[in-house]
């Protein structure tokens, strides 16, 4: 028993013990004693209320995505609904004023032509391997569409319809080697052949022959259809001469026509199906049978 009073132990246990009874003491002295256990209670409790809010935050950051996950999904599809409806709304709008303004073209063609039956269409593709710029129209036989017809624009004559399926067709423009189309000096009244060819393309412009040698056609000169053949009507606009030479033979003049409408601008046209015939200037009419 005396070792133990002796021992180490016994001495911290008896100096914890005038500590706590020197602090009841001075408690008492000061105050009393609830106010000094309120204090060391905070004290002891501030840290863990720290160290449970911060764990609280933290899962409540992290379920907070999951929580309002929902709410922000619907949100995005609200948005994405409206984009989707301005982007309707704006592809209706680009189709109507498309549309307004082919048939605007379509009436002053019509008003400036009472004799022509003309079809509207789109251009919808083009070839991109033809150096004379063909392209593919939205209207076929379905529509009436047959090889031949001419096909024109508010500045004139672009080409004639070549290759024709139930609903598509395809254009051969005038720089095209295998278009040939009979044509007349506005000035002159002159008549000659119009024919493409490949060197042509990059300068659209075809090739004026079989002009007769006597003419007096110059550089300047609008040429027109001149209806022969009755395929192409009168008087459509095909360009304008930018010279005139001899030909190889010396037996007739030819020229160079800087064509008016350009392929690569196209993009409506209108396909003639049906005209008036008109008699060309220099066309010989056969005199009319009498009776005797």
């Amino acid at each position: 028993m005396n070792d133990f009073f002796r021992s180490k132990t016994f001495k911290i246990i008896a100096v914890l013990l005038a500590a706590v009874l020197a602090f009841f003491l001075r408690a008492v002295y000061t105050g009393g004693l609830m106010p000094a256990l309120s204090h060391i209670g905070g004290a002891v409790a501030t840290p863990f209320g720290k160290f449970f809010a911060g764990i609280g935050n933290a899962v409540e950051d992290f379920f907070q995505p999951i929580l309002h996950g929902r709410e922000l999904q619907q949100e995005n599809e609200e948005l994405q609904r409206q984009v989707d409806e301005l982007t309707r709304r704006q592809a209706d709008y680009d189709e109507l004023k498309n549309q307004n303004d082919l048939y605007r073209r379509f009436f002053s063609i019509s008003d400036s032509n009472a004799d022509y039956v003309l079809e509207p269409a789109t251009v919808i593709a083009r070839v991109p391997d033809d150096p004379a710029g063909s392209f593919i129209i939205n209207i076929g036989q379905s529509q009436g569409i047959t090889s031949g017809m001419p096909v024109i624009t508010e500045n004139g004559l672009v080409g004639i319809v070549g290759r024709v399926s139930e609903r598509y067709c395809r254009v051969l423009t005038l720089m095209d080697p295998s278009v040939n189309i009979g044509v007349l000096d506005s000035t002159t009244l002159d008549t000659g052949i119009l024919t493409g060819g490949p060197a042509l393309s990059e300068d659209n412009t075809a090739r004026l022959t079989y002009l007769r040698l006597q003419s007096e056609a110059a550089a300047g000169d609008l040429i027109l259809t001149s209806g022969y053949g009755e395929m192409i009507p009168q008087g459509l606009t095909v360009g304008y001469l930018s010279e005139v030479t001899l030909a190889a033979t010396g037996l007739t003049q030819e020229g160079m026509i800087d064509l008016s409408a350009r392929p690569e601008n196209a993009r409506q046209v209108f396909v003639i199906t049906d005209f008036t015939v008109t008699q060309t200037p220099n066309e010989e009419v056969p005199p009319e049978e009498t009776n005797p």
